[in-house]
């Protein structure tokens, strides 16, 4: 049996400890603190991702053809098969294939040993361009001819470095990013459907705004605007919808999942600041699995291509969208965020969005 003074203390020692877990300057520092993990989080996976795909990039794996079936062509054909490093030689029938076959993406450039005629396609990006540039001058001015290069697919005028859809896009992922984000925190009550369709709204003017950017202001884009503005909305639903059902399941640890996966592998491993076959086979591995590189991919391929080449962009991001709906429908019953119990408290709310808007933006 207890005694009356020992009652008194386990009760005092309950109180205590419900105060404890209620205090806000507690919440509040368990929620700086979580924050404060984000730069330390960029502090290791931002550089690391960048590095490995930017600091020495080179030719691997670079699809490039040689045109004709002579004899030149077959010597031509063999010479680099073995001598060309990072090269894969390819053979087509004729400049006609070879211009499709670039303007399609198959190959990165085509090369006639007969007449000179070099065809590549500059708006797939500038390093690997210029480095089938050099290995096909190198190989005319060995064998005495004169390189005519045909651009089949030339960047626009206002956008020189090839780079504006890589800037447009970024705009649309870390925008569908924060929507999602937002709406998990500040509407955790809503209906599903109700958090979808404000995240379509909110997905709808994040592409019009990025497209005011490209097409409006800056002109920095030869046409395409209705398609490249669809696919900068879908870039925007797709990154908000992945966010939101993974704050629904997982709470606030999905914030550097996404920042991680969405954001930092999506730039990365787009192929757009510098060329997939220019780098590490990680990076082509993320690409055919993630779905804001596939979408980067996509909007350069509408942008620059008129649209050929997208449909394994679309159907990556498609099966991403479907993977997020389901967890939506899984987690429908929910009204809080898993793992934030405190996060009633306006302050907290804001000083979670804020964090993770600083980090996505740096």
């Amino acid at each position: 049996m207890m005694t009356t003074t020992e009652n008194r203390s386990l009760e005092r020692g309950v109180a205590d400890t419900a105060v404890q877990q209620d205090d806000p300057a507690l919440i509040r520092r368990r929620t700086i603190t979580g924050v404060l993990v984000l730069p330390l989080f960029f502090l290791i996976a931002l550089p690391g991702l960048f590095l490995g795909a930017l600091h020495a990039p080179a030719p691997h794996d670079m699809k490039v053809a040689i045109i004709g079936d002579g004899a030149s062509s077959d010597a031509i054909a063999t010479q680099l098969s073995a001598r060309a490093t990072g090269f894969e030689i390819h053979r087509v029938v004729d400049a006609e294939s070879a211009r499709n076959a670039v303007r399609e993406r198959d190959i990165r450039a085509a090369y006639d040993p007969a007449t000179g005629d070099l065809f590549l396609a500059s708006a797939g990006g500038a390093q690997a361009t210029e480095a089938a540039r050099a290995l096909f001058s190198a190989t005319a001015q060995s064998s005495g001819t004169t390189v005519r290069v045909h651009d089949v697919v030339a960047l626009p005028a206002s956008d020189r470095l090839g780079t504006s859809a890589l800037y447009v896009g970024i705009g649309a992922i870390v925008g569908g990013f924060l929507s999602g984000l937002v709406i998990a925190m500040v509407a955790p009550t809503l209906r599903v459907r109700w958090q979808l369709l404000t995240l379509v709204v909110m997905s709808m003017v994040i592409a019009g705004i990025e497209t005011c950017y490209g097409w409006v202001i800056f002109g920095m884009f030869p046409g395409n605007v209705a398609a490249s503005a669809a696919v900068l909305a879908g870039t925007a639903a797709v990154a908000g919808l992945v966010t939101l059902a993974g704050m629904r399941a997982i709470g606030p640890a999905m914030v550097m999942v996404s920042i991680l996966v969405l954001i930092l592998a999506g730039v990365t491993a787009s192929g757009l600041p510098v060329q997939l076959d220019m780098a590490p086979d990680f990076y082509r591995w993320m690409h055919e699995i993630l779905p804001t590189p596939r979408a980067l991919s996509a909007l350069r391929g509408v942008a620059y291509f008129g649209g050929d080449g997208i449909t394994g962009d679309l159907v990556v991001m498609g099966i991403w969208g479907l993977a997020g709906l389901i967890v939506l429908a899984l987690t429908r019953h929910r009204t809080t965020v898993p793992g934030m119990p405190a996060m009633t408290d306006t302050w907290a709310d804001e000083a979670v969005v804020v964090g993770a808007a600083a980090s996505a933006a740096a």
